[in-house]
């Protein structure tokens, strides 16, 4: 199982980069699959960690869908609560998913105004994650908490 805590770890902080959760598999490499072979991305274990980080970035307030995949809901993305969100993706993400079937699914951004905030911060396109975080934000968990509107 997989917690707030957890996530906030120097070895799964690159979710909290910029493009750390485009496609499903950049949230689960950020977990550790794909760095780790013995950890394999399509199983049951790696499906429910994904999803409960992904609602865990939610309850954050962090992250939105930007691409709906080709599996398009019945209701617009206005009228999705974060439950629903979580079971629409536990719904089209299917155990035994490749790499290539997460090209058709839903994708993730972070909000903008996360991302402002860490270009306020001084995050460029060319600065290393984990150093910007360790020097210029420190507690990102608290920073988060600081910063979310």
């Amino acid at each position: 199982m997989i917690i707030k805590k957890d996530l906030f770890k120097e070895d799964k902080i690159g979710l909290f980069a910029p493009d750390g959760v485009e496609f499903i598999y950049n949230v689960l490499e950020n977990l550790g699959y794909y760095k780790d072979f013995s950890k394999n991305f399509t199983t049951e274990e790696a499906r429910s960690h994904g999803l409960q980080s992904i609602e865990i970035l939610c309850n954050l307030e962090l992250i939105e869908i930007f691409s709906w995949g080709i599996h398009i809901p019945k209701i617009s993305k206005r009228d999705f609560s974060k439950r629903e969100l979580i079971e629409y993706l536990r719904e089209v993400w299917f155990v035994g998913a490749s790499t290539q079937d997460f090209y058709s699914m839903p994708m993730i951004k972070y909000k903008d105004w996360y991302l402002k905030a860490l270009e306020e911060k001084g995050l460029t396109h060319t600065t290393h994650w984990k150093t910007f975080v360790k020097e210029q934000i420190g507690d990102l968990e608290q920073w988060i908490e600081e910063v979310r509107p």
